[in-house]
């Protein structure tokens, strides 16, 4: 599992579909135990300096500052502006940086905890096209930089680092054709300079706008759009066996464009995303125990804003 995280950080997305109505506020979500299930507190504890829907975050500075990069402020218009949020700054708004993204993509795919002062953008999607590109962000100096190796068109993936420099990415939009149930392995050489890619199997289904978690040696890859609907099922990936399974386990709601964490080593959280017909500003809480069975959770509360396509970032 990834460090034990107390508050899930949701940062930005949209109001409506279509990018429309780009959101300014952080959020601050914590699960406490009641008496009949769990209780959700959620309080805005922060204001982007641009709003963004689906931007890059990372994790930085012993988890004391979040990098958020990119993203769109209304429909097809990305922004390449990078900001840094101060997480012991509560309800202040994030700093503008003076530093720039090499090109502004939302919708990309990166790994909010990755471990290398090098963090890699992959893909996105940025005014009409999908990217094939890869952008380094360098958090010693905020520079960023693209690499001259492509990817496929990609957009609606996700990524994790599975080792230092090495990534599986999962689904996604590709080359502008069709949702892919393709898992990519992209393992980068020491300066993060270049990069291979192979090819790693194949999940049971095809997926794009999903959210996925680490636990230990497992991946949750959890609800998203498989091609033609938007879907409530949860895979769970296992990082040494390579094996795959769907989890009997459901969504309560059916949501992509969604975040999720797992919170206090024994929630996982899946909050807001987009239904297929409105945005969601519900909470859904499963309870992790041993074998990674997820027990669904009586919820009391939910986000103070309904939020589709924001970036969630666990701390």
């Amino acid at each position: 599992m990834n460090r034990a995280a107390k508050y899930l950080y949701v940062i930005g997305g949209c109001a409506l579909a279509a990018e429309r109505e780009p959101i300014r506020s952080i959020e601050r979500i914590h699960v406490d135990k009641a008496s009949d299930g769990v209780k959700i507190t959620s309080e805005i504890c922060g204001e982007l300096a641009v709003p963004r829907r689906s931007p890059s975050c990372f994790l930085t500075e012993n988890r004391s500052k979040i990098l958020i990069a990119g993203g769109c402020i209304g429909p097809n218009q990305h922004t390449d502006s990078m900001e840094l949020f101060l997480v012991e700054n509560e309800g202040e708004k994030s700093k503008l940086l003076e530093e720039t993204m090499n090109i502004g993509a939302s919708c990309s795919a990166f790994d909010v905890e990755s471990s290398s002062f090098q963090k890699p953008i992959f893909g996105g999607f940025e005014a009409r096209n999908c990217l094939d590109d890869v952008q380094i962000v360098d958090t010693a100096t905020w520079k960023c930089r693209k690499l001259r190796k492509k990817l496929p068109k990609i957009k609606n993936s996700t990524v994790v680092e599975v080792n230092n420099g090495e990534f599986l990415m999962f689904g996604g939009w590709e080359d502008e054709q069709r949702t892919t149930k393709a898992i990519r392995r992209i393992t980068f050489n020491e300066d993060f300079t270049d990069y291979t890619v192979d090819f790693a199997g194949f999940l049971p289904y095809p997926v794009e706008g999903h959210s996925c978690v680490r636990i230990g040696s497992s991946v949750l890859l959890i609800g998203g759009f498989d091609g033609c609907f938007v879907i409530d099922t949860i895979i769970k990936y296992d990082l040494e066996t390579k094996k795959m399974e769907i989890l009997p386990t459901k969504l309560h709601e059916k949501r992509e464009n969604h975040v999720s964490a797992v919170l206090s080593e024994k929630y996982l959280v899946v909050a807001g995303g987009w239904n297929s017909r409105q945005s969601l500003d519900d909470v859904e809480v499963f309870e992790i125990s041993d074998g990674l069975k997820l027990t669904k959770c009586h919820v009391a509360g939910t986000l103070q804003t309904s939020r589709n396509r924001p970036t969630g970032v666990p701390i």
